[in-house]
């Protein structure tokens, strides 16, 4: 279907539960196939200290709200993910929101 589009590649870093001091805790970690879109184009000359870079990403593989995606050696934390699914009810592909 379109995963000759999943180009890219991520790690997912499934988050299994957050302790008292808000650090994650990690109950596995895989690489996906991806396509991922950045929000802001960054310009490395700029003086712009932005912090965050919302960007989205579109994949096949489970990943849930407050997971962690690892992609060119940055972390992104899942805020939403939209699925999106055949006449079948067969998953197509997800949609998946970083920041």
């Amino acid at each position: 279907m379109l995963k000759h589009l999943l180009n890219d590649t991520a790690v997912l870093k499934s988050v299994q539960d957050v302790d008292e001091y808000d650090v994650p805790t990690i109950s596995e970690i895989k690489s996906i196939n991806c396509k991922f879109e950045f929000a802001i184009k960054s310009d490395p000359n700029s003086l712009s200290t932005q912090k965050t870079k919302p960007a989205r990403m579109f994949c096949i593989d489970e990943v849930r709200v407050g997971d962690i995606i690892s992609y060119d050696e940055d972390n992104f934390k899942v805020i939403q993910v939209n699925n999106y699914e055949d006449f079948d009810g067969k998953l197509m592909l997800r949609e998946v929101f970083l920041l």
